[in-house]
């Protein structure tokens, strides 16, 4: 089996080791240059990037893989170097355990009588709770496939591609500052511009084993979003309101999309 390089943005670096990113860059651009004189491959250490900053420019960033961190944490000294390598190791551990999770999940195949059983009871539940019947059958779809007993007919035709607010801050480089897209900071988007409840879609979710109903948006929702960024020219902060009236400021930082 490949095995699958995982790494981390620069951006992510320059927060645990506080610095400024612009000078992570420089230090990492001072290494590359270094290891070139040296006939050493930088790229198994650092490679090139970019992301959107605050005013919608593209910037320079890195990927840093697990040999890029430990380079870094060598240049450190003292309680800085011991601090930030504890927090890569304890970083990209994580991101293998989600890999080893993911690849010693084996499909198990339920009996058909069970999987129709299951069906009965989400489709009481999702139509408690609202859901639109289309989506329902699409959710009845997914169940039957995931099962090992693939729809062949196909039940519906008119179901539009829906997103939800993660799915959004990919699709338009919405980021936090340690790296992950920002769901929080398109909810606050969403607070800000019209949006019709024909465009709002509750749909159902299965997630780690936990099933339910979620909200998803339309296409038209996602194209107010990005319309709202480039009128706003890419804000670096934006507030999202909490239920308790309070307001909570969502810190941004733009990457590049495909």
């Amino acid at each position: 089996m490949k095995k699958i390089e995982q790494t981390i943005s620069s951006i992510e670096v320059a927060e645990m080791v506080g610095k400024l990113h612009k000078n992570i860059v420089r230090d990492i651009r001072n290494y590359i240059s270094e290891m070139d004189e040296l006939k050493i491959e930088p790229v198994r250490f650092f490679r090139e990037n970019t992301y959107k900053d605050s005013k919608g420019e593209t910037r320079p960033c890195y990927n840093v893989t697990k040999k890029g961190c430990e380079f870094i944490a060598h240049k450190l000294t003292g309680v800085k170097g011991t601090e930030f390598t504890a927090k890569y190791i304890n970083r990209f551990h994580d991101m293998e355990d989600t890999i080893r999770r993911g690849i010693s999940q084996k499909p198990h195949k339920e009996k058909l009588p069970s999987v129709n059983q299951m069906v009965k009871n989400i489709k009481g539940a999702l139509h408690d709770a609202g859901v639109d019947s289309k989506y329902i059958a699409a959710e009845v779809v997914r169940i039957y496939s995931d099962n090992g007993y693939p729809v062949k007919v196909p039940l519906i035709s008119d179901v539009p591609v829906l997103l939800d607010c993660t799915t959004i801050a990919k699709e338009l480089g919405i980021y936090s500052e340690s790296g992950r897209p920002h769901d929080k900071a398109v909810s606050a988007i969403i607070q800000k511009i019209p949006v019709s409840e024909s465009e709002i879609v509750k749909t159902a979710y299965s997630r780690n084993g936990h099933d339910g109903v979620t909200v998803q948006y339309k296409d038209s929702v996602f194209q107010k979003v990005k319309q709202w960024l480039e009128e706003n020219r890419y804000p670096s902060v934006i507030e999202h309101r909490l239920s308790n009236g309070n307001t909570n400021k969502c810190k941004v930082v733009y990457q590049e999309v495909a």
